[in-house]
C-alpha cells in the first residue's frame, strides 16, 4: 500500500509539473507574440513618421522635426529630416533603363527659378569622364551636351563593335571605378561657360552611370534628405530612411529624332 501511494504522489507530481510547463509555455508565447506586435506595430509607426519628415522636408527645402511645426500631430517619437547639399567630384546614378535618359546638370539649378547657372568647369578645358557598365550585352550611349548657344551630340559605342557606324569607341577602362567596364570623355572646351546639361541615353541595354572629373566637384544633382524616426516609449524602436530626389529629368525622347 505504501508503494503504491508512493507511485500515486510522484505521478501527481509528474502531471502537475507537466501541466504547469504547458501553462507557462502557452503564457510565455502569449507575452512574446504581444512584444513582437507591439514592435511591428511601432517600427510601421516609426516609418510613416521618417517619411512624413522627408515630404516636409522636400516641401520646405529644409530640416523638419518631428513633433514641431507641420509634424505636431506626430506624438511619441523624436527625430528629424535633414537634406544633404554636399558635392563631389563624382556622381552615380540608378540603373537607366534602355532607350530611357538621365538628365546630369552642369550649372546649378534653381529650385525657385527653374533656371540652370553658368557650367561650373573651372579651371578651363576640365573634361567630364561617363563610365557606364559591361555585360552581356553591352551598351552603347547618345549623349547630347545642351548649351545655351546650340546642341552637341555624342554617340559611343565599345571598341571592336560595328553596331553604330560613326560611333566613337569608348575606353576599356573606368579609372574612378572599375567595377564600370567603358567610359568616355566630354572635353571641357565643348562643354564652355554656357553648358547647361548633359543627357545620356543608353542603347541596347540598360547600365548605370558614373560621372566624374579631376578637380572641381560637380554642382548639386538633387536633394538626399536623410531622416530617422525614434518611439519614446520603452520599446526605442528608430526607422531611418535616405531618399535621393534628382533635379527633373528631362525626356530623352526631346533631343531623339524618330522616323
Amino acid at each position: 500500500m505504501k508503494s503504491q501511494k508512493g507511485q500515486i504522489l510522484l505521478i501527481t507530481v509528474m502531471l502537475l509539473a507537466t501541466v504547469m510547463t504547458i501553462v507557462l509555455s502557452v503564457s510565455f508565447k502569449s507575452v512574446t507574440d504581444t512584444q513582437v506586435t507591439k514592435l511591428e506595430e511601432e517600427s510601421q509607426k516609426a516609418l510613416a513618421a521618417a517619411e512624413s519628415a522627408i515630404e516636409v522636408a522636400l516641401k520646405n527645402n529644409a530640416t523638419a522635426t518631428i513633433g514641431s511645426g507641420s509634424l505636431t500631430s506626430i506624438t511619441g517619437f523624436e527625430g528629424s529630416a535633414t537634406i544633404d547639399s554636399s558635392t563631389s567630384k563624382t556622381f552615380k546614378t540608378a540603373n537607366i533603363l534602355k532607350d530611357g535618359g538621365y538628365t546630369f546638370y552642369l550649372g546649378d539649378y534653381n529650385l525657385t527659378t527653374k533656371a540652370i547657372g553658368s557650367s561650373t568647369t573651372s579651371p578651363a578645358n576640365q573634361a567630364i569622364t561617363i563610365c557606364f557598365q559591361s555585360g552581356t550585352t553591352n551598351p552603347a550611349l547618345e549623349i547630347t551636351l545642351v548649351k545655351s548657344s546650340g546642341v552637341k551630340k555624342y554617340v559611343i559605342d565599345v571598341p571592336s563593335s560595328s553596331r553604330i557606324t560613326g560611333a566613337t569607341d569608348a575606353s576599356s577602362s573606368c579609372i574612378p571605378d572599375s567595377t564600370f567596364g567603358f567610359s568616355t570623355d566630354i572635353p571641357g572646351g565643348d562643354i564652355g561657360a554656357d553648358g547647361q546639361f548633359l543627357l545620356v541615353r543608353p542603347l541596347y541595354t540598360s547600365t548605370r552611370l558614373l560621372f566624374s572629373r579631376s578637380t572641381t566637384d560637380f554642382p548639386v544633382q538633387g536633394r538626399t534628405v536623410s531622416s530617422q524616426a525614434t518611439s519614446s516609449t520603452s520599446t526605442g524602436v528608430s526607422k531611418k530612411v535616405v531618399l535621393f530626389q534628382s533635379y527633373p529629368q528631362i525626356p530623352a525622347e526631346f533631343f531623339t529624332t524618330a522616323f
